[in-house]
């Protein structure tokens, strides 16, 4: 029965350990919180804003193909309501039923930015403008989305993934 205690002794041990590893690695990772935001300049920033009115102007004007120019092929949309919305011509026709449901505008204001030259994540609100019935009058809801833009090999920037929730 003894070595059965020895192991046992050892193995509460070695878990101990690894706790102790994990909240140190979580104390390292705490130290440095803005450790990927560092690559993230003034540039970088106009950047998302000059995309983001881009986006936006397409949804105003209602130019479904024009987003297929800021959507990678592959792309996935994500709203709170329905079933993810795979691949750009899926994306283009879920933003063609909403501009049938009233969809007038949308603008983004992101509060989060990190990334490099390659990517950026950005993290904002939504406000999207609905005409709904045969008011003259936009109603407005405010949404949390997520944007992850990827570097072309052109320079250009798409995205890739799309979150909205609200």
């Amino acid at each position: 029965m003894l070595p059965y205690f020895r192991a046992l002794y050892r193995y509460s041990k070695m878990k101990k350990l690894s706790i102790l590893g994990i909240i140190v690695m979580l104390f390292l990772a705490a130290c440095n919180p803005n450790k990927e935001k560092a690559f993230i300049t003034p540039t970088h920033v106009a950047k998302v804003r000059q995309l983001d009115s881009l986006y936006s102007h397409h949804v105003q004007q209602q130019q479904t193909d024009s987003l297929k120019t800021i959507l990678l092929s592959d792309a996935i949309l994500l709203t709170e309501s329905e079933e993810e919305t795979k691949g750009i011509n899926a994306i283009t026709e879920w933003y063609t039923n909403a501009f049938a449901y009233g969809m007038k505008t949308i603008d983004f204001t992101a509060t989060d930015i990190s990334g490099d030259d390659n990517h950026f994540i950005e993290i904002g609100k939504a406000k999207v403008g609905l005409m709904i019935g045969d008011t003259d009058t936009l109603s407005y809801q405010t949404y949390k989305y997520i944007h992850v833009w990827y570097k072309q090999q052109n320079g250009s920037y798409k995205i890739s993934r799309e979150m909205w929730n609200n």
